[in-house]
């Protein structure tokens, strides 16, 4: 479409200096003609500065007519022209033509070649002014402006009048028009860059949806990844240290030790379990069966049974109004880390704490075991964890990852010796938003 605009552009352009290059030759003819008749006509011109006079101003209006039209041709610029050039132009035609009746009255037609040139420089109002004072000064050289005012001259002003603005009607007529093709095509070529914008942008919304697909997928695995060590490799390492336990008590406690064996095949059914409802949904399967706090409970007695750990554990938030994505994460969190402590730390005595500041939920969880090593982990000196680097420490990672996803923040602080510190807050609104998020994306689908 805009090839095509573009075409008419210049297809106008080109019918248009014609046509003005045609009114030119014609005004060079006229002023050639009229000239030499008055010469012809006044012999006496030839002898003194008159004739002189009536050639360079008959030379100045033709070169004013024809340096407009150059004008026009080469610039194509938009219409009406500046008012500062067209009253220079204007001016310098109409004075030319006024000296040229002053000198003779038979130029007087002249100034239909300034009303013409009215057509080039103005438009509306102003073309209406022009015109007019125009017509006063050809009234008034015609002599048809005294008073009383016969009927002959009455006939005349009449005529002239009805002529001159006949002539000026249509041509603001085709002035209008002409304004109006211009603005047709401007907003023809507008539709066409907006229609090219909205292709260029759909095109990158089609990239951005792959890539978010692509990147939902990287998430999904790295969200898949973290369950099944949350869900199996706890369960793992809980059948690998029971079946330890057992494997020390067969001999001196045998039925302590067959006590272990039925605890490590209860696990093993519910690890079973719980691989089949993280298949279905990658919800924990405990918190399927109980709240949080209950199952919280429950693996701090284990915990306290089968370690021989001293377990601190406080409370100091309503638990029975959080929601399930937030039962979800303070869960996982807190069980990676007790199973962590238990594997890894040495630790006698642990602390176990939930509270909720402002809007956000907090959990504590601290040791006083040998500390994690330094090349697992960097953090500033507020305790917030930058990056983890060591191999095979996945727990730690999944926490982090887990926490930052729920829109939380996790620290951890440790030195050997000094045991760990383990904080992760979560903020309560962001989640629940989470949630109405992801249910008002579900009802969408």
């Amino acid at each position: 479409m805009s090839s095509e605009i573009e075409t008419g552009d210049i297809v106008f352009y080109r019918s248009f200096n014609r046509t003005m290059l045609g009114f030119a030759v014609l005004c060079f003819f006229y002023l050639s003609t009229i000239t030499s008749i008055v010469l012809i006509g006044e012999p006496v011109y030839w002898h003194d500065w008159r004739g002189v006079a009536c050639v360079g101003l008959s030379i100045v209006a033709f070169l004013l007519y024809a340096i407009h039209t150059l004008f026009n041709s080469r610039r194509q610029q938009s219409w009406p022209p500046s008012l500062r050039y067209a009253l220079s132009m204007w001016s310098g035609m109409y004075l030319s033509v006024f000296l040229l009746v002053l000198i003779d009255h038979n130029f007087v037609w002249n100034f239909y070649m300034v009303f013409g040139l009215c057509f080039g420089l103005f438009s509306s109002r102003r073309l209406l002014l022009m015109v007019s004072l125009i017509a006063l000064t050809i009234f008034a050289f015609q002599g048809l402006l005294t008073w009383p005012v016969n009927a002959v001259g009455f006939f005349n002003i009449i005529s002239q009048t009805l002529a001159i603005y006949s002539l000026t009607c249509m041509s603001m007529l085709f002035q209008k028009l002409i304004a109006e093709r211009f603005t047709r095509e401007r907003l023809f070529q507008e539709l066409q860059h907006a229609n090219t914008r909205l292709e260029e942008a759909n095109r990158r919304l089609e990239q951005s949806v792959v890539q978010e697909q692509e990147l939902a997928v990287l998430r999904e695995r790295t969200r898949l990844a973290r369950e099944m060590h949350d869900t199996l490799g706890h369960a793992l390492v809980l059948i690998s240290v029971k079946l330890e336990a057992a494997q020390r008590l067969r001999a001196r406690d045998p039925e302590r030790c067959d006590q272990e064996l039925e605890s490590t095949k209860a696990i093993a059914r519910e690890s079973m379990a719980g691989l089949r409802a993280s298949i279905a949904d990658l919800r924990s399967p405990v918190l399927e069966r109980e709240r949080f706090q209950q199952a919280l409970e429950r693996s701090v007695s284990e915990l306290r049974r089968r370690a021989g750990l001293h377990v601190t554990y406080t409370l100091q938030v309503d638990m029975t109004s959080l929601s399930a994505p937030l039962e979800e994460v303070l869960w996982k969190v807190s069980q990676e880390a007790l199973t962590n402590i238990e594997k890894h730390a040495h630790a006698t005595h642990v602390d176990l704490r939930i509270g909720q500041r402002a809007d956000q939920l907090t959990l504590l969880i601290r040791d006083d075991g040998i500390g994690l090593p330094g090349a697992y982990y960097t953090y500033h000196e507020d305790g917030h964890l930058v990056c983890l680097s060591a191999e095979g420490h996945y727990g730690l990672r999944g926490m982090l990852e887990r926490v930052e996803h729920a829109g939380g923040r996790f620290a951890v602080r440790s030195a050997p010796g000094e045991g760990t510190t383990i904080e992760a807050t979560l903020p309560l609104r962001a989640i629940e938003k989470q949630v109405d998020d992801k249910k008002a994306q579900e009802a969408q689908l």
